[in-house]
């Protein structure tokens, strides 16, 4: 971000107002501003320290991670599905869910892969937790989060299965949509689930520093396990190209944090 605001700034302003990730290109965070700038919602932001406790973000919105979204006097959100649909409501076009509700259910469910509970961007922390922790020594934001996650030896190989199914299955479903004549995930048009790809294919295929800043500790983080032939295998070029597209044609570039 350009310019951050102070806590107090943040608390006592009306309008949208935001807590995002500092330093790190937080795929959550990222994907919760790029679809209010998408949607033309102003919005001012302060910072979340990635790693510490954030004890008087926390205090104010009783969030124990960002991003935090608050709409003038409503109560704060910060799951992901909270935050798409109070930008919907906000500002109903350009919408980012279809009306059809089939479509709608499958840009959800999509979107759940990527975003939600064991979806792309959980299984890829847990791995990336995993390195750390069995490197020694981890810093006490690293088991934090681990316990957060509900990391076990157990739980992150079955994370690394769900990763390559999650790829997959993304893949087949650009291809189909690509056979159809279509250059989105869903239907004829952008929807979330394409915002919410750029922002988590971060996770298994890094953007180059110039187009996603990052505390160069962070891009380390984030490239551990990157190099698995198995995980390479799995980024079909279809997935890169997709990501590539539509960061170019609706993100700010670069991303700045």
């Amino acid at each position: 971000m350009s310019t951050w605001r102070s806590l107090e700034e943040v608390t006592q302003s009306r309008g949208l107002r935001m807590v995002l990730v500092q330093g790190i290109a937080s795929p959550w965070s990222v994907a919760a501003r790029t679809i209010f700038e998408h949607k033309g919602i102003p919005f001012i932001a302060t910072p979340w320290h990635a790693g510490e406790a954030n004890g008087a973000i926390t205090a104010w919105s009783g969030a124990h991670s960002a991003p935090v979204v608050v709409w003038n006097d409503e109560p704060p959100v910060d799951r992901w599905l909270d935050i798409l649909l109070l930008a919907e409501r906000i500002a109903p076009t350009p919408r980012l869910l279809p009306e059809d509700p089939a479509a709608r259910a499958l840009v959800i469910g999509l979107s759940f892969e990527l975003c939600g509970e064991h979806g792309l961007g959980w299984n890829r922390r847990l791995q990336l937790f995993d390195a750390i922790i069995r490197g020694g020594q981890p810093p006490e934001g690293v088991l934090r989060m681990g316990a957060k996650y509900g990391y076990a030896a157990a739980v992150v190989a079955r994370a690394t299965q769900r990763t390559m199914a999650q790829l997959s299955a993304f893949t087949s479903q650009l291809k189909r949509q690509h056979a159809a004549g279509s250059r989105y995930l869903v239907g004829e048009a952008l929807s979330a689930v394409d915002l919410y790809f750029v922002a988590f294919l971060n996770m298994v295929a890094l953007q180059p520093a110039d187009e996603c800043p990052m505390d160069p500790q962070w891009r380390d983080a984030y490239r551990i396990g990157m190099d698995d032939p198995a995980l390479a295998a799995a980024v079909d070029p279809v997935l890169v190209a997709h990501r590539d597209r539509i960061y170019r044609d609706h993100f700010r570039n670069p991303m700045e944090f």
